[in-house]
């Protein structure tokens, strides 16, 4: 067996479980030299100490896990949120301040909730829309909600995104069953029971755009119910409501001064055996002055606040204080819309409106981004507010509009006298307008064309010149279509500039208004 060696100079002091018995030099805590190679034999308080540093901060690193997953996430008032909590996991109690909206693509759905202090809205997943779907949880208006999310905040706003659908807390709001007849414009933006027997259920035409329309009478009234491929999909037995008695939760809306019945999802559909009696639904003073009020008044509806619960602090500029010199400053302004510019589909352009105070215009632009959070678009002859960041373009200034949530209608345009608010533009003029551009036209109108069943087209035609009229089904009423007879003279307003096989045509959007020239 080969002899330790001597200890080195300088190292006699030092215990020898410290020093490689092989070459003499110290080697610490090592089990092999780094010198030599050889095996160093340690005492055994070292080697526990050793294991016992490691068994602690194993067990101290689970501890940590158990603690993180285990935590209760803190109930944080909206009114304390500040930008620096940005990326915070916070708990909210509050009220749901209205029904869960799915976005246009399907990827998810987004509320309001109020806590008393302030509101915020809160985003969902597809995957978590999906989960509340199958569970009959859509938020709705009226409800009590305590969930947990992520905050995004910024100066300007703030929203949530859920994290768990399973730890979230949905109490449904008690609802009033009305009469069909006692409905009325107070109870718009609240969700109510009605029932009755079903007339008609009318599907949309094959690739059209527009809702399902159910028509039900509860002997005061009748009325329909509309909802979407969605909605109907989730309804039990949809081949069963033809003739049934049925209760449904509906939501109360107002579009164009007209009261609309909306179906938030098909289980809040309940097929009855008989009609239930329902008694008159007595008014409380405030819905009967409403009642009164809305009887009067002929301006617009007013529209739902969808700035998240914050005034804006910037002060409003006159279109005519804003030049190119202000770029990068953020502003508040305020005109009647002239100019609507829609992108083409899958085109990177910006959405585009011009605004006009006086002899002032202003250019607005935003993305789909911006675009599919706007309360109400923009439409030709509608007075707006828009919030954004002044850009110099071209030497001239324009605004940049970063959030949908700034952008509010004011007031809408007259319905009694377009004619004399708008300009009409000539069809031989058209030619020297842009694609996708909004315009008020006029003329005569052409034989009716079928689409193929997905719509109807016309020859327009005004002092010798023409231009193909095309409507969609989901555009204007059903009942409206047959006023369209050859040889009308129709008034156009908002209509959509277009071409099709190298040919231009006006479209009939959403926003149209037609009007038939006794």
């Amino acid at each position: 067996m080969t002899e330790p060696n001597q200890t080195l100079p300088g190292h006699e002091t030092q215990s020898q479980e410290m020093n490689c018995p092989a070459c003499g030099r110290f080697v610490g805590a090592v089990v092999k030299c780094p010198y030599c190679g050889a095996k160093v034999t340690k005492r055994m308080s070292l080697m526990v100490t050793r294991w016992a540093a490691v068994l602690l901060a194993t067990v101290g690193l689970f501890l940590l896990y158990l603690m993180a997953k285990h935590r209760d996430i803190p109930v944080v008032p909206l009114n304390t949120v500040q930008p620096t909590m940005n990326f915070a996991q916070i708990r909210v109690v509050g009220t749901v301040d209205n029904d869960a909206r799915p976005f246009r693509s399907g990827m998810g759905m987004s509320f309001n909730v109020d806590d008393g202090t302030g509101k915020i809205t809160v985003f969902i997943t597809k995957k978590q829309m999906d989960e509340l779907i199958e569970e009959n949880m859509v938020p709705k208006a009226g409800d009590s909600i305590n969930f947990a999310g992520g905050l995004s905040v910024s100066d300007e706003q703030m929203s949530m995104r859920l994290l768990s659908v399973k730890e979230m807390k949905l109490e449904r709001a008690p609802v009033l069953s009305v009469r069909l007849a006692d409905i009325d414009h107070s109870m718009a933006g609240t969700s109510i029971s009605v029932a009755g027997k079903v007339s008609a259920l009318v599907s949309p035409p094959t690739n059209s755009r527009r809702p399902y329309e159910l028509k039900i009478n509860d002997g005061t009234d009748e009325r329909l119910i509309t909802f979407w491929q969605s909605e109907y999909d989730q309804i039990a037995n949809p081949e069963a409501l033809a003739g049934a008695y049925i209760r449904a939760r509906v939501s109360v809306a107002r579009y164009q001064k007209t009261l609309q019945l909306k179906l938030a999802s098909g289980q809040d559909i309940e097929i009855l055996d008989q009609m239930p009696e329902m008694g008159e639904v007595p008014k409380t003073p405030a819905q009967k002055a409403a009642t009164t009020y809305e009887q009067k008044k002929t301006a617009a509806a007013p529209q739902r606040d969808f700035s998240r619960g914050r005034q804006s602090m910037v002060a409003l500029t006159p279109l005519a204080d804003i030049s190119a010199d202000q770029e990068g400053k953020t502003v508040r302004v305020q005109g009647v819309v002239r100019q609507v510019y829609l992108p083409e589909a899958g085109s990177k352009a910006p959405y585009s409106v011009t605004l006009r105070d006086g002899e002032a215009s202003l250019r607005a632009v935003y993305w789909s981004n911006v675009h599919d959070v706007i309360a109400e678009s923009p439409s030709v002859g509608a007075t707006f507010q828009m919030e954004g960041t002044v850009e110099a373009y071209e030497g001239k200034p324009q605004l940049k509009v970063t959030s949908g949530y700034t952008v509010k209608r004011v007031s809408a345009s007259s319905a009694d006298a377009p004619a004399a608010t708008f300009t009409f533009i000539p069809l031989a003029n058209l030619s020297g307008v842009k694609n996708a551009q909004q315009v008020n036209v006029r003329g005569v109108l052409g034989p009716q064309r079928d689409l193929g069943g997905k719509g109807v087209a016309y020859t327009l035609t005004e002092d010798g010149d023409s231009v193909d009229l095309v409507i969609w089904n989901d555009t204007l009423s059903a009942d409206f279509i047959p006023l369209l007879k050859e040889g009308a003279q129709v008034l156009l307003y908002h209509v959509q500039l277009g071409e099709y096989q190298g040919k231009q045509q006006v479209k009939a959007g959403k926003s149209t208004t037609v009007r038939v020239a006794p």
